[in-house]
């Protein structure tokens, strides 16, 4: 990718998705981003991608964007499982992706792409969805926090500020945009 690939206004906006599918309720933003993907299917001005790591590879992915939202797991035990909660780039204790033991955090990311003079997003909005289970290997996520899925799906696309066809589940889903 050439510096000129990274100019702003040539990449589409980017919805990252974090986790580990069989890692239980960490799993959420790729369950987050497939739903995404489905609902904005066919959109030129928006990336969706599910990415199981969050750290220094992700500077290529976050280099050129206007804007980025971010969906994650959260486990900080101050709130009921599936509540979703809004994180800043300066704020992310308790995310299971954006802080990391093996890598860069995503702070660091953040300030090493500007440092870089890379052209990093004007805009980064963060979601994290409380876990419950995300410490034993299962697949599927818990009721509360597979609920808040379509919940976080419609505040990430009033992030985007793009207009939906219609206000109906993607095909495949199994509830209804913004039902609890």
């Amino acid at each position: 990718m050439s510096l000129e690939d990274l100019c702003i206004d040539t990449r589409p906006n980017l919805v990252v998705g974090l986790g580990n599918e069989i890692a239980g309720d960490d799993g959420v933003g790729i369950r987050a981003a497939r739903w995404l993907e489905r609902l904005l299917a066919g959109r030129e001005d928006v990336e969706v991608v599910a990415l199981p790591w969050a750290g220094f590879a992700l500077l290529d992915m976050l280099a050129g964007r206007r804007r980025v939202a971010i969906v994650d797991c959260l486990v900080s035990g101050r709130h009921a499982p599936g509540t979703i909660v809004r994180l800043d780039e300066s704020d992310f204790r308790g995310s299971v992706r954006l802080v990391s033991f093996h890598d860069i955090d995503f702070a660091t990311v953040l300030a090493f792409g500007r440092r870089m003079a890379l052209p990093m997003p004007a805009e980064i909005a963060i979601w994290a969805v409380e876990g419950g289970t995300v410490d034993t290997f299962a697949e599927g996520l818990s009721a509360p926090v597979d609920a808040a899925v379509p919940r976080v799906a419609d505040e990430v696309v009033a992030f985007l500020d793009v207009t939906l066809p219609y206000q109906t589940a993607p095909a495949g889903a199994r509830t209804v945009l913004g039902a609890t």
